[in-house]
């Protein structure tokens, strides 16, 4: 188990909860602050192609997404572009490489 990795994750998360809690209301800067995150997340704690798996899975996550909510099942308080947030695709990037490297956390050793 790496502590360093696994501090860094769930840090990274409770600050990403955060900052959507508290500036979902205000893309822009909410999309400055989620990049800010994966830029800090980045030096922390490195992984592999960083960049090209931040925007792969923004991209996979937010487009799948998008087409399940088309079914219905949920909706956003303000969908600015395609059925969603234009911040979801940053979130959903933070995410990917964060549990990336909490999944290294718990399996190194």
């Amino acid at each position: 188990m790496n502590k360093k990795k696994l501090m860094v994750s769930v840090s990274i998360i409770l600050l990403a909860i955060f900052v959507v809690f508290f500036f979902w209301r205000i893309p822009y800067l909410l999309i400055t602050l989620l990049i800010v995150l994966a830029f800090i997340k980045a030096k922390l704690s490195p992984i592999r192609r960083e960049i090209f798996m931040f925007v792969l899975i923004g991209f996979i996550g937010a487009g799948a997404e998008s087409v399940l909510m088309f079914g219905g099942p949920w909706s956003y308080a303000t969908p600015e572009l395609i059925n969603f947030p234009i911040w979801l695709p940053f979130l959903w990037g933070l995410a990917g490489v964060t549990g990336i490297t909490l999944y290294q956390g718990i399996s190194e050793n």
